[in-house]
């Protein structure tokens, strides 16, 4: 694979104006101020990413533009792959919808979503025959795992734990292959805040190290034997193991917060602050892979933050819940 910055000046120049063109937090507040959500979509109506779509339409809209958005940026970088990072979260999504749909009776095709990096019917098809091809081997694997533990145990959150940490072993792989350290300190950075996260949300609810440690992920800044370690220890143990990772002052500063009584959020929002240092640090860059790696971040968050306030908007929360939930998306 080229690693030159110059191979990408023409992508970094088009991603740039693309960066331009995304809805901004002001007109996501001044939709959430309205009166209806009818009134919220017309506001953004007028944006590209709803262009020719109706509110009805909306989750459509979202999907499509992303999809849209990946392709594009494959296009301009020569099929580089960088876009699978971000997509394989999808995947993951679909192999959980499809491994619990299995399980019980029912039509769930509508909770499949479009984007990821495999076509459903062959994860589908592969799925059946046990033997992945198009499918990446770390995630079939994975997935099959997760089928078998859930028709012995009937315990559809190991489903979730075993298919996510398969997304994160291949986000890994992907990272290791790519070669762009932009990538690399995304994927290393994803694996280690969702390790704490995992860690923190286990000790609120009081489980011991050995039921704890079946959730934990490989890879990442530590080992999966000195999270398990710093696990045993408490809040202290995981102060101490923050300090391996770039992100340590607001990890820390979460685990602080939570040890008196916060709820997770507070992690929440310092994980997706961690993200946007980061991404905001690649969009910097003047050319290279980082600027257009910065966009895809921001093109996901566009997204993301749309969905949340029109479906807010429809299920008529108020207006100070919307706006705080924007604040999160934001990492204000």
């Amino acid at each position: 694979m080229r690693n030159k910055d110059t191979d990408y000046l023409h992508a970094v120049a088009r991603t740039a104006y693309l960066q331009s063109q995304l809805v901004s937090k002001g007109e996501l507040m001044k939709a959430a101020d309205a009166y209806s959500a009818g009134d919220a979509f017309r506001l953004l109506s007028g944006r590209q990413i709803f262009k020719d779509h109706s509110i009805d339409e909306y989750e459509h809209a979202l999907e499509s533009s992303l999809e849209e958005a990946y392709e594009l940026v494959e296009e301009i970088t020569d099929y580089s792959g960088i876009t699978s990072v971000f997509r394989y979260h999808t995947d993951g999504h679909n192999f959980k919808v499809m491994v619990k749909n299995r399980a019980v009776d029912g039509d769930f095709s509508c909770l499949y979503k479009n984007g990821g990096t495999v076509e459903i019917n062959v994860m589908k098809s592969e799925f059946d025959d046990k033997a992945f091809y198009h499918v990446p081997e770390v995630l079939g694997n994975a997935v099959l795992e997760a089928a078998e533990e859930l028709a012995r145990t009937g315990d559809s959150q190991k489903v979730d734990i075993l298919i996510d940490n398969g997304v994160l072993a291949l986000m890994g792989e992907k990272a290791a292959q790519l070669g762009f350290r932009c990538i690399t300190d995304y994927v290393t950075a994803k694996i280690d805040l969702i390790n704490f996260r995992t860690a923190l949300r286990l000790m609120k609810m009081k489980k011991d190290t050995f039921e704890a440690s079946k959730a934990f992920a490989e890879g990442g800044s530590f080992t999966k034997m000195e999270l398990e370690e710093a696990y045993s220890t408490g809040f202290d143990g995981l102060t101490r193991l923050a300090e391996k990772i770039p992100q340590s002052g607001k990890v820390k500063e979460a685990i602080t917060l939570i040890k008196q009584g916060a709820s997770i959020g507070v992690f929440e929002l310092q994980a997706d602050r961690c993200f946007r240092n980061l991404f905001e640090e690649a969009g910097a860059v003047p050319f290279g892979i980082e600027p257009i790696v910065s966009y895809l971040y921001l093109k996901e968050r566009e997204v993301r933050a749309c969905r949340m306030v029109l479906a807010s908007k429809l299920y008529k929360l108020s207006r100070d819940t919307i706006r705080e939930r924007l604040g999160y998306i934001y990492a204000d």
